[in-house]
């Protein structure tokens, strides 16, 4: 089980050490493994997303080339066998993500943008051309879902705009290829009065060091993310706290955690977690010793 980005072997060419991050702190927490009762198969899902209750859980499952959303229902206590969500299964469809109060998600998918279109392709990455990818969205209707919409071309602006994360606010953080320098950077798009703001980059780590699966907290206080490159994978997974009018140095999460080759963070529900995906399989991590620690860092200021 492989995020579409590995498969392409991005190559942002430089070392962690280099990449200005810091080391890992004394905060540490073992990541504990997500099977939901068994319905989750390590060698193909990816990117937990849940309703705001808790009872239905879409995600991506991968079968060859191919990947689709998956849906799944909580019912007395246990998770239904999972199903092709119905926005999906026709089209490279990934990263599905849900909006705080649930009443939209997000996926990306390679599906043409307009009628009178192709299926998006990029040629970016070292190793040849595959699936492009755009932001859908699917509104809440009533009990179930409407019929996917392109986010438009003012997020959309490129053949390669991936994994989409929600604040509470609306505001959208992303990632995109940097042709020039070759790296993979985190947008942020603003929400106001019902359409996006022109992308600016969040400013995540060092501009020539990719950063990649960017999972933003509700209230934007703090960001989880991969950093840099590893081998086989698409960095060390890290978390940054915002200061000011910027986002602090990233903070390896460390060896325990990493250890996996972790990629595809989500917030969980209790906000203080996030899922994120391995080699073998999905995991939760509880954030709460990193979060306390910054906040103690911050009292003793």
């Amino acid at each position: 089980m492989m995020h579409t980005l590995t498969r392409f072997c991005l190559a942002s060419g430089l070392l962690l050490i280099a990449a200005g991050v810091q080391a890992a702190t004394t905060a540490t927490a073992v990541p504990q493994p997500v099977t939901l009762g068994g319905i989750l198969h390590a060698d193909s899902d990816d990117t937990l997303a849940f309703t705001p209750d808790g009872k239905t859980v879409f995600f991506d499952r991968s079968a060859g080339k191919q990947k689709t959303i998956m849906v799944s229902h909580k019912i007395d206590g246990r998770w239904s066998q999972p199903e092709v969500a119905g926005f999906s299964g026709h089209s490279f469809d990934q990263d599905p993500v849900m909006a705080p109060d649930g009443s939209y998600l997000l996926f990306d998918s390679d599906r043409p943008p307009t009628k009178d279109s192709q299926p998006l392709m990029q040629d970016y990455f070292v190793g040849g051309s595959g699936p492009g990818s755009n932001i859908w969205r699917v509104n809440r209707e009533g009990n179930g879902w409407g019929q996917p919409t392109w986010l438009g071309a003012v997020v959309n602006n490129d053949v390669f705009i991936d994994f989409a994360s929600i604040a509470a606010d609306g505001s959208l953080y992303f990632i995109r290829w940097d042709k020039q320098a070759k790296v993979m950077h985190t947008w942020r798009a603003a929400y106001r009065d019902g359409h996006y703001s022109t992308p600016v980059r969040a400013g995540l780590g060092d501009p020539d060091v990719s950063t990649h699966d960017p999972a933003v907290a509700p209230d934007q206080s703090f960001i989880v993310f991969d950093y840099g490159k590893t081998k086989g994978g698409l960095g060390r997974l890290c978390i940054a706290f915002r200061e000011g009018d910027h986002w602090g140095k990233p903070i390896d999460l460390g060896a325990v955690v990493n250890k996996d080759i972790p990629w595809g963070s989500h917030i969980a529900l209790d906000g203080h977690s996030v899922y994120f995906t391995g080699q073998s399989g999905i995991w939760q991590l509880d954030l709460t010793p990193w979060l306390r620690q910054h906040a103690a860092a911050i009292a003793s200021m």
